[in-house]
C-alpha cells in the first residue's frame, strides 16, 4: 500500500489532467480548423461541455471502481473480458494514428524552417524519418524518454501561452467575421464538422482517474482535479485558437503548416516566428517519444498476458521494448504513406479522425461499464449515474456520425479482426470464449493520456 505522504492533491493531479492535454494536438489543430472558419469557436464550446461530463463519467467509474486500471480496465470490470480486450485493442490502434498525427505536428513546424518539405511527398517522407528517429532514440529505455519529454515540455508549451495571452493585443474583429463560415454548408454543419477535430484536443481527460490510486482522498480530489485540467486546458485552447482565427485568415490557416510560428512571424518577425517553431517542434517531438513508449508498452504488456503475438515480445539492456518499438514504427510509416494528401491539414485530419473515432468508442463503452458498475442499492445515485452514462452516450453518438464514412468502416473492420483475435488469444490460453464480467485485472492494455 501506497504512503499517504507519496500522494498527490487535487492541484497536482489537475496538472497532470490539464499537461496532458495540452501537447502537441493544438499546433496544428488552426490549420485543420481553417478549413471550417472562426465558427469552430462554438464546436470548442460544446465539446469543452461534453468533455466536462465524459471526465465526471471517468471520476465516478474510479470510485465505484477503483482497481480498474483505467479505461480499459473499467471496461473489462463492467461488461467483461471480450469488451475489455476490445477496448484495449481499439486503444493501441489508436496509438498508431494518433502518433502519426504527432509526427505531423513535428514536420509541420520544421516545414516553418525549411519551406522545401512543404511539398506532399517531401513532407511524408520527412514524418517517416522522424517517426523512426524518435522510434531509435526509444530504444534508449524510458529514463532518457523521460528526460526528453520533460525538456520539452516547458518550452513547448510557451508558443500556445504567448499567443493566448499576448496574440489579443493584434486581434481584428474583421479578419475574424470575414472567416466566420467558409466551408459552404449553414452555420449548424460547420459547428458538427468541426467537433471531430476538436476532441482530439481533449483526449487524455481521463488522466486524474487513471491515477486516482496515487491521490489523497480520490473520491473527493478526482472529480475536482478532472474538472478543473479539464476547464483549465479548454480555457487555454479556446483564447489561443480565437486569437488566431482574428490575425491569420481562414485561407491562411488552411494552407499553414505552422500556425503559431505563422502568426509570431507576422506579430514580432522573423526571429521570433522561427523561436515559436522550434519550441513547438520540440514539445511535439516530446509528446511523440512518449507515446510512442506507452504504446510500445501497452503491447508489451498485452504479450506478457497473451492477448499480442509473444514473437514481439523483447526488452533490450536499457529496458526499452525493442521490437514493440519497431513493429510501431513500421505500422506508423504504412499509416503516414497511406494517408498523404495535398495539405498537412487535410493528412491531420484523416488521422486525427481515426484516433478519435476509437477512443470515443471506448469512452461510449466506459459509460455503458458505469451503469453496470453503479451500486443498485443506492437509487439516488443509480438515477445519477443513469442519466449521466445515458447523455454522455448520445453525445458519443453524436460525435461518431460527425466523423465520416470512412473512419467508421475502418473501426468497423477493426471490431471484426478484434474478435477473432480474442477467440484465438482464448484458445490458446485455454480460457473461455466468452466469459462473464469479471473483477479487474491487470489491463489488457493500460492506457495513458494523449498529451
Amino acid at each position: 500500500m501506497r504512503d499517504e505522504r507519496t500522494k498527490i492533491g487535487p492541484l497536482a493531479a489537475g496538472f497532470i489532467v490539464a499537461g496532458n492535454m495540452i501537447g502537441s494536438g493544438i499546433f496544428l489543430l488552426p490549420a485543420s480548423l481553417g478549413e471550417i472558419g472562426s465558427i469552430a469557436i462554438i464546436g470548442w464550446m460544446v465539446v469543452l461541455a461534453g468533455a466536462l461530463l465524459i471526465g465526471l463519467v471517468c471520476s465516478r467509474l474510479s470510485a465505484v471502481c477503483p482497481n480498474g486500471e483505467g479505461l480499459t480496465g473499467y471496461v473489462r470490470a463492467g461488461l467483461g473480458a471480450p469488451l475489455g480486450f476490445q477496448a484495449a485493442f481499439f486503444y493501441w490502434v489508436s496509438t498508431w494514428f494518433g502518433n502519426v498525427a504527432i509526427a505531423l505536428a513535428v514536420t509541420g513546424y520544421l516545414a516553418a524552417l525549411l519551406p522545401a518539405l512543404k511539398v506532399p511527398l517531401v513532407l511524408t517522407l520527412a514524418t517517416v524519418a522522424v517517426i523512426w528517429a524518435v522510434s531509435l532514440g526509444n530504444l534508449a529505455g524510458v529514463r532518457f524518454t523521460a528526460r526528453f519529454e520533460g525538456a520539452a515540455l516547458t518550452q513547448g508549451l510557451a508558443p500556445v501561452l504567448l499567443i493566448a495571452v499576448l496574440g489579443w493585443w493584434w486581434f481584428k474583429p474583421e479578419i475574424f467575421a470575414a472567416s466566420w463560415n467558409v466551408t459552404g454548408r449553414s452555420d449548424g454543419g460547420a459547428i458538427v464538422t468541426s467537433l471531430g477535430s476538436i476532441i482530439w484536443a481533449f483526449l487524455g481527460l481521463e488522466s486524474a482517474a487513471v491515477v486516482a490510486a496515487v491521490v489523497r482522498q480520490p473520491e473527493r480530489n478526482v472529480p475536482i482535479a478532472t474538472m478543473g485540467g479539464i476547464a483549465a486546458a479548454g480555457l487555454v485552447y479556446i483564447t489561443a485558437c480565437t486569437a488566431l482565427t482574428g490575425v491569420l485568415t481562414a485561407e491562411e490557416l488552411r494552407t499553414s503548416t505552422a500556425p503559431f510560428a505563422d502568426v509570431a512571424t507576422r506579430l514580432w518577425g522573423p526571429v521570433a516566428g522561427s523561436l515559436l517553431a522550434v519550441c513547438a517542434m520540440a514539445k511535439a517531438a516530446g509528446t511523440l517519444a512518449g507515446w510512442m513508449l506507452v504504446g510500445a508498452e501497452t503491447a508489451e504488456a498485452g504479450a506478457r498476458l497473451g492477448l499480442f503475438p509473444r514473437a514481439l515480445s523483447g526488452i533490450n539492456r536499457h529496458g526499452a521494448p525493442v521490437r514493440n518499438l519497431m513493429f510501431m514504427a513500421v505500422l506508423m510509416s504504412v499509416v503516414c504513406l497511406a494517408t498523404m494528401s495535398p495539405t498537412l491539414g487535410q493528412q491531420f485530419d484523416m488521422v486525427v479522425n481515426m484516433a478519435v473515432v476509437l477512443n470515443v468508442i471506448v469512452y461510449a463503452c466506459a459509460c455503458a461499464a458505469l451503469l453496470r458498475l453503479s451500486p443498485g442499492h443506492l437509487v439516488r445515485e443509480r438515477w445519477q449515474h443513469v442519466t449521466l452514462a445515458g447523455f454522455i452516450q448520445l453525445f458519443c453518438v453524436g460525435l461518431l456520425a460527425t466523423m465520416g464514412l470512412q473512419s467508421l468502416l475502418v473501426a468497423a473492420g477493426l471490431l471484426l479482426i478484434g474478435l477473432p483475435l480474442y477467440m484465438v488469444r482464448n484458445v490458446a490460453c485455454g480460457a473461455p470464449a466468452h466469459p462473464a464480467a469479471e473483477p479487474p485485472l491487470a489491463s489488457d492494455g493500460q492506457e495513458a493520456s494523449r498529451p
